[in-house]
């Protein structure tokens, strides 16, 4: 509206529909299409404009993250956040619903718990369908989930870290439309993870992060299509234990199979029924990990075999985990590893992107690869293959070779090599791979370990320790002498 002042000096005409509130005008549906695209924060305080403003906010599905939340002062950060707590457990308590979707984390102090608790039932009694809740390592003062939370059955996705589930009321539990489950460092027991499988009947992604408590796990998901499975440390306050034996029963979904580095060492996995599988990995080369009969593994201490002759057509992407590196060189000395590789690579005819961590040990001979007959996926299907703690070895130069000489549609070799390559090694390696490469558009990259960026890679969350952390003495004097 032009001013009074402006009017009368240009004698602009008297008009009193610029006297109006236009915007207030609009329909209800067109200011809460406007309050949508503003930061919640934002969009409550328009409450206060007028009294055709007050609820407006609340014809939206309420969306809550704090982390758009910010706390530079440190000193009084116990006051602030429990008044944050507080003043969103207002909001929460006078907007009708539904709650789309709930994020907020470090809740490590105990003092908060009891807001927590109210803030739970209040979301659970307003229809909350996502709901993040980050606590922080809180020793053994952990945070126990309320039971209105277990009979939450409009909640989709739930993602919860440093807590536990209180014991009696967990097998009435119930989450019908519940998707997606992410559980980090949650202490477990079977019965429990048993009980909540069996309450989430459309559970599709199920990740389980540093849990502990668990010895021996079935799961039977009949719509799971991810499933990850991951311990990075041996635990804090507790956490981190891994499970004797785990067994996939019935998940004729499941597309994505993602076990941790350490666990796949640790824990022995059967997978019975898995016909549209895309995506595996760790897979162990110490024989814990059996696929109904197609990977069928014995393993004692001097003999590993597996039966070669079956195949997983529908696996594009794995990771293979060699051994620990230390362990390879030194017990491995038979070559027998070599031979296990090449049997468990045949099982995957259709494979398109490989990933090896660990060296892959000495062969039985000189020249044993120049003898394999080349995989199937040589053909029509691999175009990437990832060599983590590459060792310069002879043998793991010869392997690479193999891949050069047969890969006929290979895109990209990374290597990400334990030291660094010397520009004498990489120049070498270079001319004899460019003058026999079977694909033309084939690329060798050759990266230092302290220099690889752990996002670039889609397995670095499940590596046993990050790549860029200094290598231990012992296996320094190893890596002198290759």
């Amino acid at each position: 509206m032009l001013p009074s002042s402006y009017r009368r000096r240009v004698g602009a005409p008297f008009d009193p529909q610029l006297q109006m509130d236009l915007i207030s005008m609009l329909p209800d549906n067109i200011l809460s299409t406007i309050l949508l695209l503003l930061p919640i924060r934002e969009a409550i305080r328009t409450s206060v404009l007028s009294s055709r403003w007050r609820d407006i906010w609340k014809l939206n599905p309420l969306n809550i993250d704090d982390s758009i939340m910010k706390f530079d002062n440190q000193q009084n950060f116990h006051d602030i956040r429990l008044k944050t707590l507080q003043a969103i457990n207002r909001i929460a308590s006078v907007h009708p619903g539904p709650i789309h979707s709930f994020r907020i984390s470090q809740l490590r102090e105990p003092a908060f718990h009891c807001e927590v608790d109210k803030l739970i039932e209040t979301l659970s009694s307003k229809g909350i369908r996502e709901l993040s809740l980050i606590f922080g390592y809180q020793g053994n003062l952990r945070y126990g989930l309320p039971f209105p939370l277990l009979q939450c059955q409009t909640l989709c996705k739930v993602s919860v870290s440093d807590c536990f589930f209180r014991p009696s009321p967990v097998v009435n539990s119930s989450f019908p439309n519940l998707k997606e489950l992410t559980l980090e460092f949650v202490f477990l027991w079977d019965h429990l993870l048993k009980c909540l499988l069996e309450s989430c009947a459309q559970l599709e992604v199920l990740q389980l992060i540093n849990c502990s408590g668990l010895q021996y796990v079935r799961l039977n998901c009949a719509k799971l299509q991810k499933l990850t499975i991951h311990e990075s440390s041996p635990g804090r306050g507790g956490s981190g234990g891994h499970p004797k034996e785990m067994i996939i029963e019935g998940a004729p979904e499941l597309r994505s199979l993602r076990l941790g580095e350490r666990t796949v060492l640790r824990t022995r996995i059967l997978v019975q029924h898995v016909p549209k599988l895309e995506v595996l990995g760790f897979f162990p080369m110490n024989g814990s990990m059996q696929i109904g009969h197609t990977l069928s593994n014995s393993y004692n201490q001097h003999q590993t075999s597996v039966n070669g002759s079956i195949r997983l057509p529908t696996v594009k992407k794995v990771a293979l985990r060699a051994g620990m590196l230390i362990s390879t060189l030194l017990s491995f000395g038979s070559g027998f590893t070599c031979s296990l590789l090449s049997d468990v690579l045949r099982c995957f005819p259709c494979l398109e992107t490989l990933y090896i961590k660990g060296s892959i040990g000495p062969t039985p001979y000189i020249g044993f690869w120049e003898e394999q007959a080349p995989f199937d996926f040589f053909g029509h299907h691999l175009k990437s293959v990832t060599f983590i703690e590459f060792f310069r070895s002879t043998s793991d130069v010869e392997f690479v070779n193999f891949f050069v000489q047969n890969g006929q549609v290979l895109e990209r070799i990374t290597l990400i090599c334990l030291c660094k390559p010397t520009n004498k090694f990489v120049r070498k390696l270079h001319h004899q791979w460019l003058q026999n490469r079977a694909s033309v558009h084939l690329e060798v990259k050759f990266l230092h370990m302290i220099d690889f960026d752990p996002d670039s890679c889609e397995w670095a969350p499940l590596f046993h320790r990050p790549l860029n952390e200094p290598i231990p003495a012992d296996l320094k004097s190893l890596l002198s002498m290759a």
